[in-house]
């Protein structure tokens, strides 16, 4: 049962660094302009939602039997790769628009 606490404490870990970069990239829409703060607001609601569903699956995962575990792994897996490159493809957007940089 180790394992699965430590992948469970692993992926909590990696979803804290992600809460400091969606709050980083919040910092970022407060500062933007009128006309792109929304289109920035809606992009940071999408990424607070995957890493909900992210919870959700971690969850899934502590309670799930031992059949069950690899396809919620895979699932978990899944979804971080997605919100890792939903994260990034966002922080790229900003900085495309960011007149500053």
């Amino acid at each position: 049962m180790g394992n699965r606490e430590e992948y469970i404490d692993k992926l909590a870990d990696q979803l804290k660094k992600w809460d400091a970069e969606i709050q980083k990239l919040e910092e970022k829409a407060e500062n933007a302009k009128t006309d792109v703060k929304a289109k920035y607001t809606e992009k940071i609601d999408e990424l607070r939602a995957k890493k909900e569903l992210i919870q959700q699956k971690v969850k899934d995962f502590g309670e799930a039997n031992k059949e069950a575990l690899g396809s919620v792994k895979k699932s978990i897996e899944d979804s971080l790769t997605n919100l890792t490159n939903a994260i990034n493809d966002t922080f790229k957007m900003f900085s495309e628009e960011d007149p500053e940089k």
